[in-house]
């Protein structure tokens, strides 16, 4: 074992060479599939863009998955497992690696990377929402728990959004301050709650996710919500919790009801927003219906768009994976989501050498070293 630490650490100290550009917020620079968990079927269904269904994956003790996060160092699949009381990770090809585990976990329903501006990607911090706790755990990516906070809001805190300025905005399926069943929160770039929002028909509050595309009030980026209950709508917000605009059912499509649950957007600019339903329902960047399609069995819940770097076509390449040319089988790391070859290789290594006893992250692999 001495042996296998000095060789990890003569790698770490040419890491630098390899370094990893930290992220932008999301979306990602290229986004590919479309995940959704699939809650009553304890799987996550992948889907290509335009809906067509490619696969299922799942792994035992998986049970209620809801929330879904890229990992931006490695490409790596965090799912927050509601009944399991874990972080299920998988890498790039649905394999699954290991869990993340903490004895105060009461229900996890939603994963959030900070992806900073000016953090390395393998540094980013992992905020999980504690919905049973009434409460926000912040991790480091090998499981070390770093902090935890709530708010005066926070009841049932599901999907989480950060925006530039570094400040958070929580989705609070039933708190707020103003005595309704369902705000959002907002808290300071040091995890300190300034205040939350909501609006006349929001009610089960679900999911909250940044718009990228057209700058608000003072040049800040706009807030989608969703609303599973109510009015069972989508509404965007200003950061300062403004209505701008409501998408009521009558308005989308050709009327059909609709139970809003998690929302993502694609590099495009377009947004997807999932549906109790098992639908899909697809926008542009501007908030106009374009289409829906079926998720099959299973209680849809939460979404998000895979992780990818793109090749030298500009085609999705799963973040983790390797990049090719066409002139020659060096791997090369591609635009702010592209991963080093020598990072996916140690990725295994460093959580099977850093592993003690009584941390939460552990894996077959780790086992079988030790």
């Amino acid at each position: 074992m001495t042996r296998l630490r000095g060789i990890f650490l003569f790698f770490v100290l040419h890491l630098a060479m390899y370094a990893v550009p930290a992220q932008a917020l999301l979306p990602f620079a290229s986004t590919g599939n479309l995940y959704v968990s699939m809650w009553s079927a304890d799987e996550v269904a992948v889907f290509t863009p335009d809906g067509t269904a490619l696969q299922r994956f799942s792994a035992e003790g998986l049970d209620g998955p809801r929330g879904i996060a890229f990992n931006p160092a490695n490409g790596e699949i965090w799912i927050a497992s509601e009944f399991g009381n874990a972080i299920y990770i998988f890498d790039h090809t649905h394999r699954f690696l290991r869990t993340l585990e903490h004895p105060d976990f009461n229900e996890p329903v939603g994963v959030t990377f900070t992806m900073k501006a000016g953090v390395e990607a393998h540094d980013q911090e992992v905020y999980i929402s504690n919905s049973n706790g009434n409460e926000i755990m912040v991790f480091n990516q090998t499981g070390g728990l770093l902090r935890r906070f709530t708010g005066d809001a926070f009841n049932d805190p599901n999907c989480s959004a950060f925006m530039p300025d570094g400040s958070l905005f929580v989705a609070n399926r039933l708190g707020g301050t103003q005595g309704r069943f369902g705000a959002v929160s907002r808290f300071d770039s040091n995890d300190t709650f300034e205040f939350d929002f909501t609006t006349d028909g929001i009610a089960s509050l679900m999911a909250v996710a940044r718009d990228p595309n057209d700058p608000g009030v003072d040049g800040d980026d706009t807030l989608w919500v969703t609303s599973g209950g109510g009015a069972t709508s989508i509404y965007e917000f200003d950061t300062n919790g403004n209505l701008l605009r409501t998408l009521s059912p009558d308005v989308i499509g050709d009327g059909r009801a609709i139970v809003p649950q998690g929302i993502a957007f694609r590099d495009d600019g377009s947004f997807y927003v999932v549906s109790f339903l098992n639908e899909v329902l697809h926008f542009d960047g501007d908030g106009n219906f374009l289409k829906r399609f079926p998720t099959g069995q299973g209680t849809a819940r939460s979404t998000a768009f895979q992780a990818c770097t793109a090749n030298d076509n500009g085609e999705c390449v799963p973040l983790g994976a390797s990049v090719t040319t066409s002139a020659s089988t060096t791997p090369v790391t591609g635009g702010s989501g592209g991963v080093s070859w020598l990072m996916v290789c140690l990725t295994g290594l460093f959580y099977c050498l850093s592993w003690v006893p009584g941390t939460t992250i552990r894996s077959a692999c780790c086992r079988q070293l030790r």
